[in-house]
Protein backbone atom coordinates (compact mmCIF):
# COMPACT_ATOMS: atom_id res chain seq x y z
CA UNK A 1 0.00 0.00 0.00
CA UNK A 2 2.79 2.32 0.83
CA UNK A 3 6.31 2.26 -0.36
CA UNK A 4 8.11 -0.72 1.13
CA UNK A 5 11.20 0.49 2.92
CA UNK A 6 13.69 -2.30 3.44
CA UNK A 7 16.19 -1.90 6.25
CA UNK A 8 19.54 -2.08 4.51
CA UNK A 9 22.84 -2.72 6.21
CA UNK A 10 26.43 -2.74 5.06
CA UNK A 11 29.20 -2.83 7.64
CA UNK A 12 32.46 -3.93 6.01
CA UNK A 13 35.34 -4.27 8.49
CA UNK A 14 37.86 -6.46 6.66
CA UNK A 15 37.43 -7.67 3.11
CA UNK A 16 39.01 -10.59 1.32
CA UNK A 17 38.50 -11.98 -2.17
CA UNK A 18 36.19 -14.99 -1.92
CA UNK A 19 34.27 -17.37 -4.15
CA UNK A 20 31.40 -19.83 -3.87
CA UNK A 21 33.78 -22.63 -2.83
CA UNK A 22 35.05 -20.75 0.21
CA UNK A 23 33.64 -20.96 3.75
CA UNK A 24 31.21 -18.28 2.58
CA UNK A 25 29.00 -21.07 1.21
CA UNK A 26 28.72 -22.64 4.67
CA UNK A 27 28.10 -19.26 6.28
CA UNK A 28 25.28 -18.22 3.93
CA UNK A 29 23.54 -21.56 4.41
CA UNK A 30 23.82 -21.29 8.20
CA UNK A 31 22.61 -17.69 8.11
CA UNK A 32 19.54 -18.70 6.08
CA UNK A 33 18.75 -21.59 8.44
CA UNK A 34 18.94 -19.36 11.53
CA UNK A 35 17.02 -16.53 9.85
CA UNK A 36 14.13 -18.78 8.82
CA UNK A 37 13.86 -20.24 12.34
CA UNK A 38 13.98 -16.78 13.95
CA UNK A 39 17.22 -17.65 15.76
CA UNK A 40 18.82 -14.22 15.52
CA UNK A 41 21.15 -14.90 18.46
CA UNK A 42 22.88 -17.58 16.42
CA UNK A 43 23.30 -15.13 13.55
CA UNK A 44 24.79 -12.60 15.98
CA UNK A 45 27.25 -15.27 17.16
CA UNK A 46 28.50 -15.55 13.56
CA UNK A 47 29.59 -11.86 13.59
CA UNK A 48 33.17 -10.70 14.07
CA UNK A 49 33.94 -8.59 17.14
CA UNK A 50 33.91 -5.44 15.05
CA UNK A 51 30.58 -6.40 13.53
CA UNK A 52 29.09 -7.03 16.97
CA UNK A 53 30.27 -3.61 18.11
CA UNK A 54 28.77 -1.98 15.03
CA UNK A 55 25.49 -3.89 15.28
CA UNK A 56 24.69 -4.98 18.89
CA UNK A 57 22.29 -7.84 19.54
CA UNK A 58 19.23 -5.63 19.99
CA UNK A 59 19.92 -3.85 16.70
CA UNK A 60 20.60 -7.15 14.92
CA UNK A 61 17.28 -8.53 16.13
CA UNK A 62 15.41 -5.38 15.11
CA UNK A 63 17.09 -5.34 11.68
CA UNK A 64 16.28 -8.99 10.89
CA UNK A 65 12.76 -8.79 12.36
CA UNK A 66 11.99 -5.83 10.09
CA UNK A 67 13.20 -7.69 7.03
CA UNK A 68 11.15 -10.76 7.98
CA UNK A 69 8.00 -8.67 8.41
CA UNK A 70 8.54 -6.97 5.05
CA UNK A 71 9.49 -9.89 2.79
CA UNK A 72 9.09 -13.11 4.81
CA UNK A 73 11.36 -16.13 5.00
CA UNK A 74 14.06 -17.14 2.54
CA UNK A 75 12.95 -19.74 0.00
CA UNK A 76 16.06 -20.08 -2.20
CA UNK A 77 19.39 -18.49 -3.08
CA UNK A 78 21.67 -18.31 -6.11
CA UNK A 79 25.36 -17.36 -6.05
CA UNK A 80 25.96 -14.51 -8.50
CA UNK A 81 29.56 -13.35 -8.28
CA UNK A 82 32.24 -11.79 -6.16
CA UNK A 83 31.80 -8.05 -5.95
CA UNK A 84 35.14 -6.34 -6.58
CA UNK A 85 36.90 -9.19 -4.76
CA UNK A 86 35.37 -7.89 -1.56
CA UNK A 87 32.30 -10.00 -0.83
CA UNK A 88 30.18 -12.81 -2.23
CA UNK A 89 26.84 -11.78 -3.70
CA UNK A 90 23.66 -13.91 -3.69
CA UNK A 91 20.35 -13.46 -5.46
CA UNK A 92 17.97 -14.46 -2.67
CA UNK A 93 14.34 -15.41 -3.07
CA UNK A 94 12.22 -14.38 -0.07
CA UNK A 95 8.52 -15.17 0.22
CA UNK A 96 7.52 -11.71 -1.01
CA UNK A 97 10.51 -10.36 -2.92
CA UNK A 98 13.94 -10.99 -4.39
CA UNK A 99 16.82 -9.36 -2.51
CA UNK A 100 20.58 -9.34 -2.89
CA UNK A 101 22.58 -10.55 0.12
CA UNK A 102 26.27 -9.69 0.12
CA UNK A 103 28.56 -11.22 2.75
CA UNK A 104 32.25 -10.82 3.56
CA UNK A 105 34.26 -12.83 6.11
CA UNK A 106 37.37 -12.07 8.13
CA UNK A 107 40.33 -14.43 8.43
CA UNK A 108 38.55 -16.27 11.26
CA UNK A 109 35.56 -16.96 8.99
CA UNK A 110 33.37 -14.54 10.94
CA UNK A 111 30.93 -12.18 9.18
CA UNK A 112 32.45 -8.72 9.03
CA UNK A 113 30.29 -7.29 6.26
CA UNK A 114 26.60 -7.73 5.49
CA UNK A 115 24.64 -5.90 2.81
CA UNK A 116 20.98 -6.59 2.01
CA UNK A 117 19.30 -4.64 -0.77
CA UNK A 118 16.58 -5.09 -3.44
CA UNK A 119 17.71 -7.37 -6.26
CA UNK A 120 17.78 -5.58 -9.61
CA UNK A 121 17.80 -7.80 -12.66
CA UNK A 122 20.11 -5.89 -14.97
CA UNK A 123 18.85 -7.82 -17.97
CA UNK A 124 15.64 -5.74 -18.01
CA UNK A 125 17.48 -2.43 -18.46
CA UNK A 126 20.11 -3.84 -20.84
CA UNK A 127 17.54 -5.36 -23.20
CA UNK A 128 15.07 -2.46 -23.18
CA UNK A 129 14.33 -0.90 -26.57
CA UNK A 130 13.13 2.71 -26.66
CA UNK A 131 10.17 2.92 -29.04
CA UNK A 132 8.45 5.76 -27.22
CA UNK A 133 6.97 8.47 -29.39
CA UNK A 134 6.92 12.21 -28.74
CA UNK A 135 4.81 13.11 -31.74
CA UNK A 136 1.45 14.90 -31.49
CA UNK A 137 2.97 17.16 -28.84
CA UNK A 138 1.78 14.84 -26.06
CA UNK A 139 5.16 15.07 -24.38
CA UNK A 140 8.51 16.67 -25.15
CA UNK A 141 11.62 14.77 -26.18
CA UNK A 142 13.12 15.49 -22.76
CA UNK A 143 10.04 14.08 -21.00
CA UNK A 144 10.12 11.00 -23.25
CA UNK A 145 13.74 10.35 -22.26
CA UNK A 146 12.97 10.85 -18.57
CA UNK A 147 10.19 8.28 -18.85
CA UNK A 148 12.31 5.69 -20.67
CA UNK A 149 15.23 6.00 -18.24
CA UNK A 150 12.95 5.12 -15.32
CA UNK A 151 10.79 2.56 -17.16
CA UNK A 152 13.57 0.44 -18.67
CA UNK A 153 14.13 -1.42 -15.38
CA UNK A 154 10.65 -2.96 -15.38
CA UNK A 155 9.73 -6.38 -16.87
CA UNK A 156 7.63 -7.28 -19.90
CA UNK A 157 3.90 -6.45 -19.72
CA UNK A 158 4.59 -3.44 -17.49
CA UNK A 159 2.20 -0.56 -18.14
CA UNK A 160 2.66 3.03 -16.97
CA UNK A 161 -0.13 5.58 -17.36
CA UNK A 162 0.64 9.30 -16.94
CA UNK A 163 -1.43 12.48 -16.68
CA UNK A 164 0.33 15.85 -16.91
CA UNK A 165 -1.55 18.97 -15.82
CA UNK A 166 0.08 22.25 -16.86
CA UNK A 167 -1.83 25.43 -16.06
CA UNK A 168 -5.08 24.36 -17.68
CA UNK A 169 -3.59 22.02 -20.27
CA UNK A 170 -4.16 18.30 -19.67
CA UNK A 171 -2.26 15.61 -21.56
CA UNK A 172 -2.08 11.85 -21.18
CA UNK A 173 0.77 9.54 -22.01
CA UNK A 174 0.99 5.79 -21.62
CA UNK A 175 3.48 3.05 -22.31
CA UNK A 176 3.70 -0.72 -22.33
CA UNK A 177 6.70 -3.01 -22.44
CA UNK A 178 6.31 -6.11 -24.62
CA UNK A 179 9.13 -8.32 -25.91
CA UNK A 180 11.55 -5.76 -24.40
CA UNK A 181 10.17 -2.98 -26.59
CA UNK A 182 8.88 0.00 -24.58
CA UNK A 183 6.26 1.65 -26.77
CA UNK A 184 3.62 4.36 -26.51
CA UNK A 185 0.32 2.83 -25.41
CA UNK A 186 -3.12 4.36 -24.93
CA UNK A 187 -4.11 3.50 -21.35
CA UNK A 188 -5.36 6.74 -19.78
CA UNK A 189 -8.75 5.14 -19.13
CA UNK A 190 -7.36 1.79 -17.96
CA UNK A 191 -7.85 0.91 -14.31
CA UNK A 192 -5.10 0.34 -11.73
CA UNK A 193 -5.03 -0.09 -7.95
CA UNK A 194 -3.98 3.28 -6.50
CA UNK A 195 -2.95 1.96 -3.07
CA UNK A 196 -2.34 4.57 -0.38
CA UNK A 197 -3.42 7.52 -2.55
CA UNK A 198 -6.80 6.33 -1.21
CA UNK A 199 -5.84 8.09 2.03
CA UNK A 200 -6.21 11.46 0.29
CA UNK A 201 -9.87 10.71 -0.41
CA UNK A 202 -10.46 9.44 3.14
CA UNK A 203 -8.94 12.72 4.38
CA UNK A 204 -11.24 14.60 2.00
CA UNK A 205 -14.24 12.98 3.67
CA UNK A 206 -12.85 13.98 7.05
CA UNK A 207 -12.42 17.59 5.88
CA UNK A 208 -15.99 17.62 4.58
CA UNK A 209 -17.29 16.37 7.93
CA UNK A 210 -15.37 19.11 9.76
CA UNK A 211 -16.44 21.89 7.36
CA UNK A 212 -20.09 20.85 7.76
CA UNK A 213 -19.70 21.16 11.54
CA UNK A 214 -20.51 17.53 12.25
CA UNK A 215 -17.24 17.07 14.14
CA UNK A 216 -14.16 18.97 15.28
CA UNK A 217 -10.71 17.81 14.18
CA UNK A 218 -9.64 17.59 17.80
CA UNK A 219 -12.60 15.40 18.77
CA UNK A 220 -11.85 11.87 19.90
CA UNK A 221 -13.25 9.13 17.69
CA UNK A 222 -14.15 7.26 20.89
CA UNK A 223 -17.23 9.46 21.18
CA UNK A 224 -18.52 8.34 17.79
CA UNK A 225 -18.11 4.57 18.05
CA UNK A 226 -20.07 2.07 20.15
CA UNK A 227 -16.88 0.37 21.24
CA UNK A 228 -15.01 0.34 24.53
CA UNK A 229 -11.42 1.23 23.72
CA UNK A 230 -8.79 -0.82 25.58
CA UNK A 231 -7.53 1.09 28.62
CA UNK A 232 -9.85 3.93 27.55
CA UNK A 233 -7.21 5.17 25.11
CA UNK A 234 -8.24 8.40 23.38
CA UNK A 235 -7.60 8.90 19.65
CA UNK A 236 -8.43 12.12 17.79
CA UNK A 237 -9.59 12.46 14.21
CA UNK A 238 -6.66 14.77 13.50
CA UNK A 239 -4.06 12.31 14.78
CA UNK A 240 -5.40 9.59 12.48
CA UNK A 241 -5.28 11.82 9.40
CA UNK A 242 -1.71 13.02 10.00
CA UNK A 243 -0.25 9.73 11.28
CA UNK A 244 0.48 11.06 14.78
CA UNK A 245 -1.85 8.79 16.78
CA UNK A 246 0.94 6.42 17.84
CA UNK A 247 -0.90 3.49 16.25
CA UNK A 248 1.29 0.91 14.50
CA UNK A 249 1.32 0.45 10.72
CA UNK A 250 -0.90 -2.65 11.06
CA UNK A 251 -2.86 -4.14 13.97
CA UNK A 252 -1.15 -6.79 16.11
CA UNK A 253 -3.82 -9.37 15.19
CA UNK A 254 -3.36 -8.81 11.44
CA UNK A 255 -1.32 -11.99 11.00
CA UNK A 256 -2.95 -13.98 13.79
CA UNK A 257 -4.15 -17.44 12.84
CA UNK A 258 -7.77 -17.45 11.69
CA UNK A 259 -9.14 -20.94 11.10
CA UNK A 260 -12.10 -21.71 8.89
CA UNK A 261 -13.50 -24.62 6.91
CA UNK A 262 -12.95 -24.14 3.19
CA UNK A 263 -13.65 -25.86 -0.10
CA UNK A 264 -11.15 -28.00 -1.96
CA UNK A 265 -10.63 -29.02 -5.58
CA UNK A 266 -9.02 -32.09 -7.10
CA UNK A 267 -7.31 -31.79 -10.47
CA UNK A 268 -4.81 -33.65 -12.56
CA UNK A 269 -2.23 -31.87 -14.67
CA UNK A 270 0.72 -32.25 -16.99
CA UNK A 271 3.46 -29.62 -16.70
CA UNK A 272 5.48 -28.68 -19.80
CA UNK A 273 8.31 -26.34 -18.74
CA UNK A 274 10.57 -24.30 -20.98
CA UNK A 275 14.09 -22.96 -20.75
CA UNK A 276 14.10 -20.25 -18.10
CA UNK A 277 10.77 -21.14 -16.48
CA UNK A 278 10.77 -21.13 -12.70
CA UNK A 279 12.42 -24.18 -11.09
CA UNK A 280 12.90 -25.82 -14.48
CA UNK A 281 15.65 -28.41 -14.83
CA UNK A 282 18.98 -27.21 -16.29
CA UNK A 283 18.62 -29.75 -19.08
CA UNK A 284 15.40 -28.14 -20.37
CA UNK A 285 16.25 -26.53 -23.71
CA UNK A 286 12.76 -26.16 -25.20
CA UNK A 287 11.72 -22.55 -25.90
CA UNK A 288 8.57 -21.02 -24.48
CA UNK A 289 6.90 -21.10 -27.89
CA UNK A 290 7.79 -24.75 -28.38
CA UNK A 291 6.52 -25.65 -24.91
CA UNK A 292 3.21 -23.95 -25.65
CA UNK A 293 2.93 -25.88 -28.91
CA UNK A 294 3.57 -29.15 -27.06
CA UNK A 295 0.96 -28.32 -24.43
CA UNK A 296 -1.61 -27.44 -27.09
CA UNK A 297 -0.99 -30.70 -28.93
CA UNK A 298 -1.49 -32.69 -25.71
CA UNK A 299 -4.73 -30.80 -25.09
CA UNK A 300 -5.93 -31.67 -28.60
CA UNK A 301 -5.42 -35.36 -27.88
CA UNK A 302 -7.17 -35.16 -24.51
CA UNK A 303 -10.12 -33.26 -25.97
CA UNK A 304 -10.81 -36.37 -28.06
CA UNK A 305 -9.84 -39.07 -25.58
CA UNK A 306 -9.47 -38.21 -21.87
CA UNK A 307 -8.23 -41.73 -21.05
CA UNK A 308 -4.94 -40.83 -22.74
CA UNK A 309 -4.14 -38.68 -19.69
CA UNK A 310 -2.81 -41.75 -17.85
CA UNK A 311 -0.30 -42.30 -20.65
CA UNK A 312 0.63 -38.69 -21.36
CA UNK A 313 1.23 -37.81 -17.70
CA UNK A 314 4.70 -39.32 -18.10
CA UNK A 315 5.58 -36.16 -20.06
CA UNK A 316 4.95 -33.99 -17.01
CA UNK A 317 7.91 -32.30 -15.32
CA UNK A 318 6.03 -32.21 -12.00
CA UNK A 319 7.27 -35.16 -9.96
CA UNK A 320 7.04 -33.50 -6.53
CA UNK A 321 3.61 -31.95 -5.96
CA UNK A 322 1.28 -34.30 -7.81
CA UNK A 323 1.08 -38.08 -7.47
CA UNK A 324 2.04 -40.57 -10.18
CA UNK A 325 -1.26 -39.89 -11.98
CA UNK A 326 -0.67 -36.13 -12.00
CA UNK A 327 -3.39 -35.60 -9.37
CA UNK A 328 -3.43 -32.86 -6.72
CA UNK A 329 -6.10 -31.95 -4.16
CA UNK A 330 -5.77 -28.50 -2.62
CA UNK A 331 -7.57 -25.49 -1.13
CA UNK A 332 -7.49 -21.87 -2.21
CA UNK A 333 -5.03 -21.16 0.60
CA UNK A 334 -2.38 -23.76 -0.14
CA UNK A 335 -0.07 -21.43 -2.05
CA UNK A 336 -0.59 -22.62 -5.61
CA UNK A 337 0.26 -20.33 -8.53
CA UNK A 338 -2.64 -17.85 -8.95
CA UNK A 339 -3.57 -18.84 -12.52
CA UNK A 340 -3.42 -22.57 -11.69
CA UNK A 341 -5.54 -22.00 -8.57
CA UNK A 342 -8.04 -19.66 -10.19
CA UNK A 343 -8.68 -21.93 -13.17
CA UNK A 344 -9.26 -24.85 -10.81
CA UNK A 345 -11.72 -23.05 -8.55
CA UNK A 346 -13.51 -20.89 -11.11
CA UNK A 347 -14.40 -23.59 -13.65
CA UNK A 348 -16.74 -26.58 -13.56
CA UNK A 349 -15.79 -30.19 -12.94
CA UNK A 350 -14.71 -31.75 -16.24
CA UNK A 351 -13.17 -28.54 -17.60
CA UNK A 352 -9.77 -28.92 -19.24
CA UNK A 353 -7.41 -26.32 -20.70
CA UNK A 354 -3.83 -25.10 -20.99
CA UNK A 355 -2.87 -22.66 -18.23
CA UNK A 356 0.41 -20.75 -18.12
CA UNK A 357 2.21 -20.09 -14.82
CA UNK A 358 5.78 -19.22 -13.93
CA UNK A 359 6.55 -22.95 -13.98
CA UNK A 360 5.53 -23.40 -17.62
CA UNK A 361 2.35 -24.62 -19.33
CA UNK A 362 -0.08 -26.88 -17.44
CA UNK A 363 -2.73 -29.02 -19.05
CA UNK A 364 -5.27 -29.05 -16.19
CA UNK A 365 -8.40 -31.18 -15.89
CA UNK A 366 -10.77 -30.54 -12.97
CA UNK A 367 -11.77 -33.90 -11.46
CA UNK A 368 -13.93 -33.02 -8.44
CA UNK A 369 -14.81 -30.38 -5.88
CA UNK A 370 -15.73 -30.67 -2.21
CA UNK A 371 -17.36 -28.11 0.11
CA UNK A 372 -16.08 -27.43 3.62
CA UNK A 373 -13.49 -30.13 3.16
CA UNK A 374 -10.57 -28.81 5.16
CA UNK A 375 -9.82 -26.50 8.09
CA UNK A 376 -7.11 -23.99 7.15
CA UNK A 377 -5.64 -20.70 8.29
CA UNK A 378 -7.38 -18.27 5.91
CA UNK A 379 -4.80 -15.61 6.76
CA UNK A 380 -2.27 -17.73 4.88
CA UNK A 381 -2.78 -15.73 1.69
CA UNK A 382 0.30 -13.59 1.11
CA UNK A 383 -0.86 -12.49 -2.34
CA UNK A 384 -4.01 -10.89 -0.84
CA UNK A 385 -3.02 -10.10 2.76
CA UNK A 386 -5.92 -7.82 3.76
CA UNK A 387 -8.81 -9.90 2.43
CA UNK A 388 -9.66 -11.81 5.59
CA UNK A 389 -9.09 -9.03 8.13
CA UNK A 390 -12.69 -8.00 8.77
CA UNK A 391 -14.82 -5.79 10.98
CA UNK A 392 -14.91 -8.34 13.77
CA UNK A 393 -11.11 -8.48 13.81
CA UNK A 394 -10.82 -4.68 13.92
CA UNK A 395 -13.35 -4.40 16.75
CA UNK A 396 -11.46 -7.06 18.70
CA UNK A 397 -8.23 -5.12 18.22
CA UNK A 398 -9.74 -1.83 19.41
CA UNK A 399 -11.40 -3.35 22.47
CA UNK A 400 -8.80 -5.90 23.57
CA UNK A 401 -5.46 -5.40 21.84
CA UNK A 402 -5.15 -1.67 21.15
CA UNK A 403 -1.54 -0.54 21.47
CA UNK A 404 -0.27 3.02 21.16
CA UNK A 405 3.40 3.97 21.20
CA UNK A 406 3.23 6.65 23.90
CA UNK A 407 6.72 7.99 23.18
CA UNK A 408 5.76 8.37 19.51
CA UNK A 409 2.30 9.84 20.07
CA UNK A 410 2.19 13.29 18.50
CA UNK A 411 5.00 12.39 16.11
CA UNK A 412 4.80 11.04 12.57
CA UNK A 413 4.35 7.24 12.46
CA UNK A 414 2.78 6.03 9.23
CA UNK A 415 -0.28 3.86 9.93
CA UNK A 416 -2.55 2.00 7.55
CA UNK A 417 -4.47 0.88 10.62
CA UNK A 418 -5.13 4.51 11.57
CA UNK A 419 -6.71 5.33 8.22
CA UNK A 420 -8.76 2.14 8.30
CA UNK A 421 -10.17 3.20 11.68
CA UNK A 422 -10.72 6.75 10.40
CA UNK A 423 -12.76 5.56 7.41
CA UNK A 424 -14.74 3.15 9.60
CA UNK A 425 -15.59 5.97 12.04
CA UNK A 426 -16.70 8.35 9.27
CA UNK A 427 -18.97 5.66 7.84
CA UNK A 428 -20.60 5.29 11.27
CA UNK A 429 -21.14 9.04 11.54
CA UNK A 430 -22.91 9.17 8.17
CA UNK A 431 -24.63 5.81 8.69
CA UNK A 432 -23.45 4.71 5.25
CA UNK A 433 -21.01 2.10 4.03
CA UNK A 434 -17.63 3.57 3.17
CA UNK A 435 -18.28 2.72 -0.51
CA UNK A 436 -21.51 4.74 -0.44
CA UNK A 437 -19.78 7.54 1.42
CA UNK A 438 -16.97 7.89 -1.14
CA UNK A 439 -19.36 7.55 -4.07
CA UNK A 440 -21.80 10.21 -2.89
CA UNK A 441 -19.42 12.86 -1.58
CA UNK A 442 -16.31 12.49 -3.76
CA UNK A 443 -16.61 10.32 -6.86
CA UNK A 444 -19.91 11.84 -8.02
CA UNK A 445 -18.92 15.35 -6.97
CA UNK A 446 -15.75 15.35 -9.09
CA UNK A 447 -17.20 13.27 -11.95
CA UNK A 448 -14.86 10.34 -11.27
CA UNK A 449 -17.01 7.85 -13.15
CA UNK A 450 -14.45 5.02 -13.34
CA UNK A 451 -13.34 5.09 -9.70
CA UNK A 452 -14.54 2.48 -7.23
CA UNK A 453 -13.62 0.08 -4.44
CA UNK A 454 -15.16 -2.95 -6.13
CA UNK A 455 -13.65 -4.78 -9.08
CA UNK A 456 -17.06 -6.05 -10.15
CA UNK A 457 -18.22 -2.42 -10.54
CA UNK A 458 -15.49 -1.41 -13.00
CA UNK A 459 -16.60 0.06 -16.33
CA UNK A 460 -13.14 0.10 -17.92
CA UNK A 461 -10.30 -2.39 -18.53
CA UNK A 462 -8.43 -3.47 -15.41
CA UNK A 463 -4.68 -3.76 -15.99
CA UNK A 464 -3.30 -6.95 -14.43
CA UNK A 465 -0.90 -6.38 -11.55
CA UNK A 466 2.61 -7.84 -11.76
CA UNK A 467 4.99 -9.15 -9.12
CA UNK A 468 8.63 -8.14 -8.91
CA UNK A 469 9.58 -10.54 -11.72
CA UNK A 470 6.73 -9.61 -14.06
CA UNK A 471 4.31 -12.45 -13.30
CA UNK A 472 0.61 -11.67 -12.89
CA UNK A 473 -0.63 -11.44 -9.31
CA UNK A 474 -4.01 -11.26 -7.62
CA UNK A 475 -5.64 -7.95 -6.81
CA UNK A 476 -5.72 -6.93 -3.16
CA UNK A 477 -9.09 -6.87 -1.37
CA UNK A 478 -8.73 -4.53 1.58
CA UNK A 479 -11.90 -5.44 3.49
CA UNK A 480 -12.31 -3.25 6.59
CA UNK A 481 -9.03 -1.40 5.94
CA UNK A 482 -10.14 -0.29 2.46
CA UNK A 483 -10.13 3.45 3.43
CA UNK A 484 -6.36 3.10 3.72
CA UNK A 485 -5.69 1.73 0.24
CA UNK A 486 -8.59 0.06 -1.55
CA UNK A 487 -9.52 2.39 -4.43
CA UNK A 488 -9.20 1.44 -8.11
CA UNK A 489 -9.06 4.28 -10.63
CA UNK A 490 -7.43 5.67 -13.79
CA UNK A 491 -5.37 8.77 -14.54
CA UNK A 492 -8.35 10.35 -16.28
CA UNK A 493 -10.32 10.45 -13.04
CA UNK A 494 -7.37 11.33 -10.81
CA UNK A 495 -6.45 14.20 -13.14
CA UNK A 496 -9.95 15.62 -12.60
CA UNK A 497 -9.34 15.55 -8.87
CA UNK A 498 -5.96 17.28 -9.25
CA UNK A 499 -7.43 20.03 -11.46
CA UNK A 500 -10.09 20.69 -8.83
CA UNK A 501 -7.29 21.32 -6.32
CA UNK A 502 -6.71 24.65 -8.07
CA UNK A 503 -10.20 25.89 -7.10
CA UNK A 504 -9.37 28.40 -4.39
CA UNK A 505 -12.96 28.42 -3.14
CA UNK A 506 -12.89 24.75 -2.06
CA UNK A 507 -12.72 24.90 1.75
CA UNK A 508 -12.32 21.14 2.10
CA UNK A 509 -9.14 21.19 0.04
CA UNK A 510 -7.80 24.19 1.96
CA UNK A 511 -8.25 22.35 5.24
CA UNK A 512 -6.55 19.22 3.90
CA UNK A 513 -3.50 21.22 2.80
CA UNK A 514 -3.06 23.04 6.10
CA UNK A 515 0.07 21.95 7.95
CA UNK A 516 -0.74 19.90 11.06
CA UNK A 517 2.67 18.52 12.08
CA UNK A 518 6.29 18.86 10.98
CA UNK A 519 8.11 15.65 10.08
CA UNK A 520 11.56 17.08 9.30
CA UNK A 521 13.13 19.95 7.40
CA UNK A 522 11.78 18.58 4.13
CA UNK A 523 8.30 17.30 4.97
CA UNK A 524 5.19 18.53 6.74
CA UNK A 525 1.87 16.69 7.00
CA UNK A 526 -1.57 18.15 6.34
CA UNK A 527 -4.62 15.91 6.40
CA UNK A 528 -3.50 12.98 4.26
CA UNK A 529 -1.18 15.09 2.12
CA UNK A 530 2.59 14.99 2.54
CA UNK A 531 3.84 18.53 1.97
CA UNK A 532 7.26 18.91 0.39
CA UNK A 533 8.91 22.23 1.19
CA UNK A 534 11.17 23.11 -1.75
CA UNK A 535 14.74 23.91 -0.73
CA UNK A 536 15.18 26.22 -3.73
CA UNK A 537 12.01 28.26 -3.47
CA UNK A 538 8.89 28.84 -1.44
CA UNK A 539 6.92 26.56 -3.71
CA UNK A 540 5.34 23.56 -2.05
CA UNK A 541 4.38 20.20 -3.45
CA UNK A 542 1.44 18.22 -2.11
CA UNK A 543 2.20 14.56 -2.69
CA UNK A 544 1.10 11.01 -1.98
CA UNK A 545 2.17 7.67 -3.36
CA UNK A 546 0.81 4.15 -3.11
CA UNK A 547 1.95 0.58 -3.62
CA UNK A 548 0.30 -2.83 -3.46
CA UNK A 549 1.34 -6.34 -4.46
CA UNK A 550 0.88 -5.58 -8.15
CA UNK A 551 0.77 -1.78 -8.53
CA UNK A 552 2.59 1.49 -7.72
CA UNK A 553 1.20 5.03 -7.98
CA UNK A 554 2.18 8.65 -7.38
CA UNK A 555 0.32 11.97 -7.36
CA UNK A 556 1.93 15.43 -7.07
CA UNK A 557 0.29 18.86 -7.01
CA UNK A 558 1.97 22.28 -7.32
CA UNK A 559 -0.65 24.88 -6.39
CA UNK A 560 1.36 28.00 -7.13
CA UNK A 561 2.08 27.06 -10.75
CA UNK A 562 -1.11 25.03 -11.16
CA UNK A 563 0.70 21.95 -12.39
CA UNK A 564 0.39 18.32 -11.41
CA UNK A 565 1.51 14.79 -12.24
CA UNK A 566 -0.38 11.53 -11.81
CA UNK A 567 1.28 8.18 -12.50
CA UNK A 568 -0.37 4.77 -12.21
CA UNK A 569 1.42 1.52 -13.01
CA UNK A 570 1.30 -2.23 -12.60
CA UNK A 571 4.76 -2.19 -11.02
CA UNK A 572 4.74 -4.21 -7.79
CA UNK A 573 5.58 -2.79 -4.39
CA UNK A 574 8.06 -5.66 -4.26
CA UNK A 575 9.79 -4.72 -7.52
CA UNK A 576 13.36 -3.65 -6.60
CA UNK A 577 13.05 -0.61 -8.91
CA UNK A 578 9.58 0.31 -7.64
CA UNK A 579 10.82 3.67 -6.36
CA UNK A 580 11.40 4.72 -9.99
CA UNK A 581 7.68 5.49 -10.31
CA UNK A 582 7.81 8.13 -7.59
CA UNK A 583 11.16 9.42 -8.86
CA UNK A 584 9.66 9.77 -12.34
CA UNK A 585 6.77 11.82 -10.99
CA UNK A 586 9.27 14.23 -9.39
CA UNK A 587 11.34 14.37 -12.59
CA UNK A 588 8.27 15.24 -14.62
CA UNK A 589 6.95 17.93 -12.29
CA UNK A 590 10.39 19.55 -12.10
CA UNK A 591 10.45 19.52 -15.88
CA UNK A 592 7.06 21.26 -15.97
CA UNK A 593 8.28 23.81 -13.41
CA UNK A 594 11.26 24.88 -15.49
CA UNK A 595 9.31 27.45 -17.50
CA UNK A 596 7.91 29.15 -14.41
CA UNK A 597 9.97 31.82 -12.62
CA UNK A 598 11.20 30.97 -9.15
CA UNK A 599 10.12 33.37 -6.42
Amino acid sequence: MTKIILPLLFIPIFCFGQDQNSPNKIVIESLIEHYNSGDYKSIFSMFSKEMKDALPMDKTSEFLTNINSEVGKIKDKEFIRNENERYASYKTKFEKAYLTINISLDKNKKINGLFIKPYVDEIFSKNAINNLSSKDDLISVVQKDLIFEKAKFFPDETQISIALIDNGKLSYYGLKRHNDSISTFNNYQSIFEIGSITKIFTSNLLARTVISNQINLKDDINDYLDLKFKDDRKISFKSLANHSSGLPRLPSNFDSEKLDTVNSVKVRHILIPYKGSFESSPDIVESKMAAKKTADSILSILDIKRDEFKTLVRLSADKKVSNEYGEIEFTYFDGFAPRFRDFSFENAVGSIDVVETVFGFHIIEILSKAENKKVVNIRNLDEDPYKYYDQKDLNNYIENLLHIEEDLKGNYLYSNLGFGILGYTLAKIYDLSYEQLFQEYIFLKYNMQSTTFKINMLNKVLVSGLDGQGNEVSNWNFSVLAPAGGILSNVEDLAKYVINQFDDSNEEFKLMRKKTIKVDNQFDIGLGWHIVNSSESKDKLYVHSGATGGYTSSMLVDLKNQIGVVILSNVSAFNPSQNNIELLSYDLIENLREKYPKP
